[in-house]
């Protein structure tokens, strides 16, 4: 297929995605992908994956995958990891060589993936040190919940050595990308006076965002905030 039939194609389906026809889009990226285009590849891997404009199938979505990840597609070989991660039983040994192959291209999901693996001891064997280096270079580039597991293991002295202040730095970074986990945490920082100055205007809207994105501890936290004899009205 010649490349100026690919651009039009390219078009086309991004044309029928922004308008919701996405079985007309999968039609064309059937074609593109059985061209050998990597993208078109990945992207029915992604239709089948979800089941978006075609019936999901976790067989179709790993041969696509598998086919964008021999052309080393660094998002074909993190979604074909999380695949094997998911059947059951989890097949993390290959999930775990997938994520690596993603994380030396770049993909910071993949980084963050791996320091979940060295965290919980998934085919590797725990290491809070490794697991931390992973968030970090995952956090680095912009991952939120990264970021968030960053701050966490800094206010926790996890892999790293302990610093409150760099906990609220990183929750704050993950709390701006609307990650409810960090903003609850930063609320509770606030609240606490835990590595930043109290404030309890502070603690109140980061909990309040928190229950917004679905926090589920995040409301229990805000009444005894507000219940608390030391909170100025």
């Amino acid at each position: 297929m010649k490349s100026t039939e690919l651009a039009s194609l390219y078009d086309r389906v991004d044309v029928l995605l922004d308008r919701g026809q996405s079985a007309e889009a999968v039609v064309l990226l059937k074609r593109i992908a059985s061209a050998g285009d990597v993208w078109g590849q990945y992207m029915l891997g992604l239709a089948y994956h979800y089941g978006d404009g075609v019936g999901k199938s976790r067989k179709q979505a790993e041969k696509w995958y598998s086919l964008a990840a021999e052309q080393n597609y660094d998002s074909a070989l993190l979604n074909l990891g999380l695949l094997y991660a998911s059947r059951r039983p989890p097949a993390y040994g290959e999930a775990y060589r997938l994520f690596q192959r993603a994380a030396r291209l770049g993909n910071r999901n993949a980084m963050y993936n791996l320091g979940l693996y060295y965290e919980r001891g998934h085919h590797v064997k725990a290491n809070s040190r490794t697991s931390f280096r992973w968030y970090f270079k995952a956090a680095e580039l912009g991952d939120d919940e990264a970021q968030c597991m960053v701050g966490y293991c800094y206010h926790e002295g996890e892999g790293i050595s302990q610093n409150k202040e760099q906990a609220v730095h990183w929750y704050r970074l993950s709390a701006n990308q609307d990650n409810a986990s960090a903003c609850y945490n930063l609320g509770l920082c606030y609240g606490d006076g835990d590595g930043v100055r109290r404030s309890v205007r502070q603690a109140r809207r980061w909990l309040e965002q928190a229950i917004i994105l679905g926090h589920v501890k995040a409301g229990n936290q805000l009444r005894e905030l507000s219940a608390s004899p030391s909170v100025s009205r």
